[in-house]
Parts: C-alpha cells; sequence; structure tokens
C-alpha cells in the first residue's frame, strides 16, 4: 500500500516514516510538512493511503483535500490532538484516527483496519474536518465544497430525492446534493428529524398537536408540518 505522510512536527513525521519502512504491507512514498507541500505531493503520487495530521501550520487537512486536483479515493488515518468529542465524529462515519500521544501498537491497528477495509473517504469527512476547523458553524457537504451555516440559520430541512432543500430564516432555500439522512448525522442537538423527509430546528418550533397517528408541528414563522411526536420529547 502506497503510502504519503503529512505531519508538520519533525519529530513526529519521522517516527512515522520509520513505522511505515518498517511495515511489510506499505511503500512510502514521501512526507509534507506542510499542507501545501503535501498538496503537490498528493497530486503528483497515486498513493493508496495517507496519515494526515488535522491541523498544520499553513492549512487544515480538510484544505488540503479540497485543494488537490481530483477526489482521493484511497484511506486516510488521521492523527489528532482533539476532544473526544470530536474523535466521536470519526467514528460516525468508520474513519479511522489516532489521538495524539499514540503508541506504535496503537496506529499499527489503524493500518490494519485500512488494510482489510480499503475504504475510500466519503464527503462527510470533509464536513467533519471542517466543523473541526470552524466548531461554530454548520458543515454540509456537495463535492469538494462545504456549505456553511449558523446553528440558527436554518429553519427547517425537506428531502428532495438525492437532494435536500435547507430553509433559512431569511427564507431562502439552498439546495444541495446530498442525502437527509447524512445531513440529519452532521447537524447538532436542536435538529430533530419528525419524518423521513423532513428535519425541523426544535429553536422554532412553537408548538405541536397530537393526533392519533401523527402530529402537527408549527414554526414560530406559522408553517405546519406533519410528524412524530415521539421524535421531538
Amino acid at each position: 500500500m502506497k503510502t504519503i505522510i503529512v505531519e508538520d512536527e519533525g519529530a513526529a513525521r519521522r517516527r512515522l516514516e520509520s513505522i511505515v519502512n518498517s511495515h511489510v504491507n506499505l511503500t512510502w512514498e514521501g512526507s509534507a510538512p506542510s499542507g501545501s507541500r503535501a498538496v503537490k505531493l498528493i497530486n503528483s503520487t497515486q498513493a493508496d493511503l495517507l496519515l494526515m495530521d488535522i491541523q498544520l501550520k499553513d492549512m487544515t487537512a480538510f484544505e488540503v483535500l479540497s485543494q488537490i486536483d481530483k477526489d482521493y479515493s484511497g484511506n486516510i488515518i488521521f492523527t489528532t490532538a482533539y476532544n473526544n468529542f470530536a474523535v466521536k465524529a470519526f467514528e460516525v462515519f468508520a474513519i479511522d484516527y489516532v489521538l495524539k500521544p499514540y503508541s506504535e501498537g496503537r496506529l499499527l491497528s489503524a493500518i490494519d483496519r485500512c488494510l482489510k477495509a480499503r475504504t475510500p473517504p466519503s464527503k462527510e469527512i470533509y464536513a467533519i474536518l471542517e466543523s473541526i476547523h470552524f466548531p461554530n458553524k454548520i458543515c454540509i457537504p456537495e463535492g469538494k465544497t462545504s456549505h456553511l451555516f449558523e446553528n440558527d440559520q436554518i429553519e427547517w430541512i425537506k428531502a428532495d430525492g438525492y437532494h435536500c432543500e435547507i430553509h433559512t430564516v431569511e427564507e431562502k432555500m439552498h439546495l444541495i446534493r446530498i442525502l437527509l439522512k447524512d445531513v440529519y448525522q452532521l447537524l447538532p442537538d436542536n435538529f430533530v428529524r419528525i419524518s423521513r423527509s423532513i428535519i425541523l430546528n426544535k429553536n422554532y418550533v412553537a408548538s405541536y398537536k397530537e393526533n392519533s397517528s401523527e402530529s402537527v408541528f408549527k414554526l414560530k414563522s406559522g408553517k405546519d408540518f406533519f410528524g412524530k411526536t415521539e421524535y421531538i420529547k
């Protein structure tokens, strides 16, 4: 498995190079001490695995991945010093990571997982990375673009085939190519899915009325939606 290392700390980079060079199933293709160097190296090398630090001195891993010529189709193992909340976000999408400081055994376990799974990174990875870089924003991915929204900017969301309609409090609609179930996993706790096609921001729910089969949710703006009360309690 052809491997590229992206790490701006010299000691950490040399340690990773030693581990890669001693692994029978890995071939070291080069290292990048910065984001700009990483973009050039990834573009010029068909790597199967990236060992990437998230926060580099000149840019983030998200920015590196967004600037390469083509969507990366190999595996990524992130090394991160971020807290457990960020780590759990990675787990949702079955991405592997190692939390600094890490043991060699932990890294080898992550490499083993990539060798077996061969799972390419999804667009949700990029949104998680940018969510870490912009912690007060909601990041919804669409290809290499991430649409940024304030938490209380989104009023409600509707599924539209392979797209989602993002409706904001400014009464604007943004059509983004992403499935509703994928959007829902990227949203904070103040959003609730009341049906297969509708997500509401609970901060804008004025009231709901229970009926025998479904309930009516009324937003502060006066809009009505039908769904299940069990989702909002």
